[in-house]
């Protein structure tokens, strides 16, 4: 990969573009427990990316829960579908107003080689929000962390496997050198209805992520129950890697929704993080 920068596309409007105040906003937001779990003792994580002001809490709960190694491969959705359908990032580093993180190449470039139906695609990351609204609270918890960036647009369940199945090997590999690699999905619930009728659409997705079954995942939230989680390609996938890499609990570490903050309920948008420990 030629050396480039991802520059931030959502600094100022998801999350503030001035150092100082979001150093201090993310920080309020991981400042809590501090009985981690250990880099070896976790594998994945689920975390919401709305603006921090509504979904920063949630997401600091999970993140500042465990000791992060030093390379985590990122998956999010592509809202807009512009770019591959299966899209790494081809920068060399992404930029938040906190500094850059490292991409990590190698890493890259052993998907690129297992993973035929994944492609080098900037377009694909240049404006999504779904993995930068996260770096900032990354980098905090471990300022050298090297990612992987990784984002899908395709509804396709057999494109989600083949990225999971992609995703394990890649792990398997690193952690048989002795070198951890974390997994994190970016994906919020249900959007936009009612907080009550919103709460049991989250409430059925979540049962299914918990459950570890990604066809059930994909099946419920996609076909029968149109459940409208914006991060269900990533999850598939999640759980398509999980299933490869060994046994795993999950359980939900922070849950609310978009009416926490301002108080309208009406018209609410879910959020959770959700965390997947190793069982030896």
């Amino acid at each position: 990969m030629s050396a480039s920068v991802r520059l931030p596309a959502v600094a100022g409007s998801f999350y503030e573009a001035d150092p100082g105040r979001l150093l201090g906003n993310v920080e309020r937001c991981l400042d809590g427990n501090k009985q981690r779990l250990r880099a070896d003792e976790w594998r994945a994580l689920l975390l919401p990316h709305a603006g921090h002001i509504y979904s920063g809490r949630i997401a600091g709960a999970a993140i500042r829960n465990v000791e992060w190694p030093r390379r985590a491969i990122l998956i999010g959705p592509n809202h807009r579908g512009t770019g591959a359908a299966a899209a790494l990032s081809p920068d060399t580093a992404w930029r938040t107003p906190l500094g850059d993180l490292a991409v990590d190449g190698e890493l890259t470039t052993e998907l690129l080689a297992v993973c035929p139906a994944l492609a080098l695609d900037a377009e694909a990351h240049a404006t999504e929000h779904s993995l930068e609204v996260l770096l900032p609270f990354l980098q905090t918890a471990r300022p050298d962390l090297a990612i992987v960036c990784l984002s899908l647009a395709n509804p396709d369940y057999e494109l989600c496997s083949q990225v999971g199945r992609a995703v394990a090997h890649v792990i398997r590999r690193a952690e048989s050198e002795g070198d951890p690699v974390a997994l994190v999905v970016s994906s919020d619930l249900n959007h936009y209805l009612s907080r009550s009728a919103n709460r049991k659409k989250d409430d059925r997705a979540l049962e299914a992520l918990l459950l570890g079954d990604p066809a059930e995942l994909f099946d419920r939230v996609l076909v029968r129950e149109r459940i409208s989680m914006c991060g269900i390609l990533p999850a598939t996938a999640l759980l398509v890697a999980l299933q490869a890499l060994g046994t795993h609990t999950a359980r939900i570490v922070a849950r609310g929704d978009s009416g926490d903050i301002g108080g309208e309920t009406d018209r609410v948008v879910g959020y959770a993080s959700v965390l997947w420990e190793r069982v030896p």
